[in-house]
């Protein structure tokens, strides 16, 4: 139970100590042996007692949060000792083996809305929302190859990359009087490793060395498999003349862009039934907080109040019978703050030749600790305060099919 539970848990891109935490909790349900458990991104090793030993590896990720509120679901009532071990493991492979709700049409079109309202976010301009649209649904079911052909998913990057860098080029940078790089980093959002780069940093913040090191190579190196689909797209299509900024939407753009990216995600990801008012509205809680910070500090660091102001909400919001689970809303939110967005830029204004210079990395850097650092810190001081005040904190409780 603890191996398949656990080995679920990592698909679904949780934390190396949050994995150990959950593990160790539920074990004190069931046993009274020692039990030691080993968490890597892709290992799970788990002895109970002197004899008792489990492995398991797993390379496959998931990004469906009906899948992960369901593995939450379970790990739940297997913390509190509410479902019995086989039921568990059998609850556990059916939430693994979970098709996505919408289809691959579907959810190309969620793909597309979401690009439109990240495009809302870090480029809000009325002249590039049909690039955004045209290049998200061009994006969208680049990415539904995975789908039916998983030997595919290490080059999508670079493919992906090198298709939108050659269609912004010939046709929608131009038209919507806007750079390159500007036009593409919304589109290409799906497949930025801000989420890996930032587990990664939250890992090393809490001492997982081995897990926190490996996944920041991993989104590493998934960041430059994109800047060189970028840099060949430019190659065989050419530079993009210099342009002039198009003019920006209002403020008012970041309330329309939080509904459009909640639906958007809503769609993509594949969100539990019921899910879209609580997802709107941790999105709006991390995107508004980071928007406020961003008046008194600089934007690279903005993201820290957005993680720290998410986790509280996610896990308050949980306990309310109809919300899904909190890691489904704090995933969406993450999504929001699109902490590699940043990096991707000033890492491909690097390989097509661009000015930059060690400021613009250093706050490519801090951007993503400072979502992973607000992460880690909202958690300790939500949990520390949950455990000395007197409110309820049980949760409603889930239910497995």
């Amino acid at each position: 139970m603890l191996r398949e539970i656990g080995i679920a848990l990592l698909e679904v891109e949780q934390p190396t100590q949050l994995v150990t935490a959950r593990l160790m909790e539920i074990a004190a349900q069931y046993t009274t042996q020692p039990v030691r458990i080993v968490v890597l991104p892709t290992v799970l090793v788990i002895q109970v007692g002197t004899v008792g030993y489990e492995v398991d590896t797993s390379t496959t990720y998931s990004a469906q949060l009906n899948m992960a509120g369901r593995i939450d679901d379970i790990a739940t009532l297997a913390s509190v000792g509410a479902i019995t071990p086989t039921d568990a493991i059998e609850a556990t492979n059916r939430a693994r083996n979970m098709r996505p709700r919408f289809g691959p049409v579907t959810t190309t079109l969620g793909y597309a809305v979401t690009t439109v309202g990240f495009g809302m976010i870090i480029n809000p301009t009325w002249a590039s929302l049909p690039g955004y649209l045209f290049l998200g649904l061009v994006v969208g079911a680049i990415a539904q190859l995975g789908r039916p052909f998983p030997s595919l998913n290490p080059v999508l990057p670079t493919f992906a990359a090198t298709v939108v860098t050659l269609l912004a080029t010939w046709f929608v940078a131009d038209t919507a009087n806007d750079g390159l790089l500007r036009v593409i980093a919304p589109v290409l959002v799906a497949m930025l490793p801000g989420m890996a780069l930032t587990i990664g940093a939250m890992e090393l913040a809490s001492n997982q060395l081995i897990g926190g090191t490996s996944r920041l190579v991993y989104g590493i190196a998934q960041l430059a498999l994109l800047v060189f689909g970028v840099a060949l797209g430019v190659r065989i299509a050419g530079e993009v003349a210099p342009q002039a900024p198009s003019t920006q939407m209002g403020p008012w753009s970041l309330y329309v862009a939080i509904v459009v990216v909640a639906v958007g995600l809503y769609v993509y990801l594949s969100a539990p039934r019921g899910s879209l008012i609580w997802l709107f509205a941790a999105i709006a809680v991390a995107l508004v907080g980071q928007a406020i910070a961003g008046k008194f500090v600089d934007a690279a660091y903005s993201g820290f109040i957005g993680a720290f102001l998410t986790v509280p909400f996610a896990m308050l919001a949980s306990r309310i019978r109809t919300s899904p689970p909190a890691i489904v809303m704090m995933l969406a939110a993450f999504w929001a703050l699109v902490p590699g967005a940043l990096s991707f830029e000033s890492a491909s204004q690097a390989a097509t030749g661009g000015n930059i210079g060690v400021a613009s990395l250093g706050a490519t850097g801090a951007a993503i600790l400072s979502i992973a650092l607000g992460t880690v810190i909202g958690w300790s001081v939500f949990h520390t305060i949950d455990s000395r005040l007197p409110w309820p904190k049980g949760l409603a409780q889930p239910t497995v099919r």
